[in-house]
């Protein structure tokens, strides 16, 4: 049944159609319909006071019976649908439960048909693979924020979108951050290793930038291909008080991770890595945000877009998490405070609330 029931005033047919029709029509689509009620409204007479009373009473009707329905789709697109993936989802759920404003739908990249992104005011890639997907589309007019990628992940795929409605919270932290808990941790360590990618020697300038005022002097390694990480390494763990794990698909896959880790631990350098994961197989401490914090940030940004209706810029994470491995501290003979006050203490000093 729908708002109304055509009466025998046939004219009041037409605005019955359109309410039964109104549930069916995405977020975009009702702002048109309403206008188009509008608009047949005002063709009739003013001296049809009857009809145009029984018209307004509708028009609230359809208002507030709807709100729910009215609220804006947000698809999310995942890469997979389990692991890092499935867990983002579930907690944008709940965000979405505790928050309201905005309805949720999910599919995984292998399952969405060109079609389905009409249906939808916004579009919430999730990984590499989902955001690939849409960056190759031949057109993609659905306002898109990437979750879950790295910057250089997300600044390769989008280049050439340029009047694409992009942004995204990038998965690596801020370069600024993780030399604060390096000071923060290791109060001693002056030198900082890093293995940076031949392919984005941005990074190296990038940190450098970071550095002025911290007391703390960057170590470089460049490498171009598999063969070439180890003795890089080597050459940086010679130099290093501490070494910097950044994100790379390289440098710090499965196979590559255990191996560095020993190369490290016997050169008895510590390693800050980037994931719980890195941190559980080895490294002296890891700075990370979870996907249920990426999920908290990601409904902020929704809220942000459903009150301007534009993207704000890309950024790094706002929440995060510290992860201390206390036996490899001990075993480097490393005393370091325990994780909630390092994160506190990095709060603090990042004037975040």
């Amino acid at each position: 049944m729908g708002i109304i029931s055509p009466s025998d005033d046939d004219a009041c047919r037409p605005l019955a159609a359109y309410s039964n029709r109104f549930r069916s029509i995405s977020g975009t689509a009702r702002t048109r319909v309403l206008a188009s009620i509008h608009s047949f409204i005002a063709g009739r007479t003013r001296a049809d006071g009857a009809f145009l009373a029984r018209c307004l009473s509708f028009l609230f009707a359809l208002l507030f019976a709807n709100f729910a329905a009215a609220a804006p789709s947000v698809l999310v697109l995942l890469t997979e649908a389990d692991g890092a993936y499935a867990e983002f989802a579930e907690a944008l759920k709940n965000e979405r439960g505790a928050r309201g404003g905005f309805s949720l739908a999910v599919a995984t990249r292998t399952a969405l048909s060109p079609g389905d992104l009409a249906a939808h005011d916004l579009v919430v890639a999730v990984g590499a693979g989902a955001l690939r997907v849409l960056a190759n589309a031949a057109d993609v007019p659905t306002p898109v924020l990437s979750v879950l990628v790295p910057q250089s992940a997300y600044e390769s795929i989008t280049a050439g979108g340029a009047g694409r409605r992009w942004s995204a919270i990038h998965i690596d932290q801020p370069y600024s951050r993780q030399l604060l808990l390096i000071r923060s941790a290791l109060p001693d360590a002056r030198r900082v290793g890093v293995l940076v990618n031949a392919e984005h020697p941005e990074r190296i300038q990038t940190l450098r930038a970071a550095l002025p005022g911290s007391s703390l002097e960057l170590v470089t390694g460049v490498f171009q291909a598999e063969s070439s990480i180890f003795p890089a390494l080597s050459r940086v763990l010679d130099q290093a008080d501490v070494f910097l794990a950044l994100p790379d698909p390289q440098a710090h896959n499965a196979g590559m991770v255990r191996n560095l880790l020993l190369t490290s631990f016997r050169a008895r350098v510590p390693v800050v890595g980037f994931s719980a994961a890195y941190a559980r197989a080895g490294a002296v401490m890891s700075l990370y945000s979870t996907p249920e914090q990426i999920a908290r940030q990601t409904a902020d940004l929704i809220g942000e877009w459903l009150d301007r209706h534009v993207w704000p810029e890309a950024r790094y994470p706002r929440h995060f998490t510290v992860s201390v491995n206390s036996h490899v501290a001990r075993s480097l003979g490393l005393r370091i405070e325990d994780e909630d006050a390092l994160r506190d203490r990095l709060v603090r000093q990042e004037r975040l609330p």
